[in-house]
């Protein structure tokens, strides 16, 4: 079925049928011209968006519709859960042009819903318009933390661990195994098309002292970069430390993509939306003992110095990493 033949608000009905997994936070929903929702005594309020535009964020070609929905509504779930935060309500536009069907654009919706529906967020509003170019989806999130106890970057201190959730550099392998073409590396690609926010161990870190945190959108050398300059420090990183998939190891093997070892992969991949972060020795002593499963590791230290972001050599030497992650204003050469 064709846009137009159902019209804007018959498109706003379609999509809005989906239940609010938190309705109690929500006086006015869709179909207004402003949401009202309510907000927690002794909370501070979170606020975050993010942007997709076909072509530049997302191949229609290589990503299913469902997919495109759920990776943009992680995206901003993954940024509340770097401030230790809970995801509460959210609002998603839509710039859509004649390319697609009705179906597709539903399926999008599907795909914005489970996820916002997996971590508690109410889908409360938004915007539908009609564009010439290419199709731009946005999402505005909204959350919640304790007063007072967001985690921010500018919080790391000398004598910190520096840490890390889960593997990293899946997403950018999940990506070009699927523009390869080339059978295999399944987490890899689950990664890239339905990665999981980290909220629970958000907040479970900045409960046990985490002094900054971060998420991993563009890649761990840009993240732990913001991290050093906002906090004036100087991180250092283990190699060897650093968790990695096996899909990430045999794809670097390969030799079949951007880079040539794991690492680089970490560094510069980016889109895993694990979390990245500092905390004093002695919080850092008492997580392991209280949290032996979680799968966090610590890959490396905080030092007072100039601001930036350095890796251990074998030889017991450092050199700098520059922060070459993902950046929308650079030219494709410089990721």
């Amino acid at each position: 079925m064709e846009l137009a033949s159902l019209g804007e608000f018959g498109f706003i009905n379609r999509i809005k049928k989906a239940q609010l997994p938190h309705p109690e936070t929500v006086a006015v929903g869709i179909g207004d011209d402003c949401a009202v929702y309510r907000t927690i005594q002794g909370m501070d309020q979170l606020v975050t968006t993010d942007m997709m535009v076909e072509g530049i964020h997302f191949d229609s070609s290589l990503l299913e519709p469902y997919w495109i929905g759920y990776r943009l509504a992680a995206a901003n779930i993954s940024d509340i859960a770097a401030m230790g935060g809970e995801p509460s309500q959210a609002v998603v536009s839509l710039a859509a042009t004649m390319e697609h069907e009705v179906e597709w654009y539903t399926a999008v919706y599907e795909g914005l819903h489970a996820c916002m529906q997996t971590y508690g967020v109410n889908l409360i509003g938004g915007d539908t318009v009609h564009t010439k170019g290419q199709v731009a989806l946005s999402v505005t999130l909204l959350g919640q933390v304790p007063r007072g106890q967001a985690v921010l970057r500018q919080g790391a201190k000398p004598g910190d661990i520096v840490f890390v959730t889960g593997t990293l550099g899946n997403a950018q392998v999940g990506l070009e195994s699927l523009q390869a073409g080339i059978d295999g590396y399944d987490f890899a690609k689950q990664v890239h098309k339905g990665p999981k926010p980290q909220v629970r161990l958000g907040q479970l870190l900045r409960q046990e002292g985490a002094s900054s945190l971060n998420d991993v959108s563009d890649g761990l050398s840009s993240e732990l970069n913001e991290i050093a300059k906002a906090s004036q420090v100087s991180l250092f990183l283990k190699p060897k430390d650093i968790p990695f998939h096996s899909d990430v190891r045999a794809w670097a093997k390969s030799g079949e993509g951007t880079y040539k070892s794991p690492l680089d992969y970490a560094l510069y991949g980016g889109e895993d939306f694990q979390l990245v972060g500092t905390m004093p020795t002695a919080s850092w002593q008492a997580w392991k003992k209280a949290h032996p499963q979680e799968p966090v590791r610590a890959i490396g230290y905080v030092k007072a110095g100039a601001p930036g972001l350095f890796i251990r050599l074998k030889e017991g030497q450092t050199r700098s990493l520059e922060a070459k992650g993902y950046n929308h204003f650079t030219r494709n050469e410089d990721k």
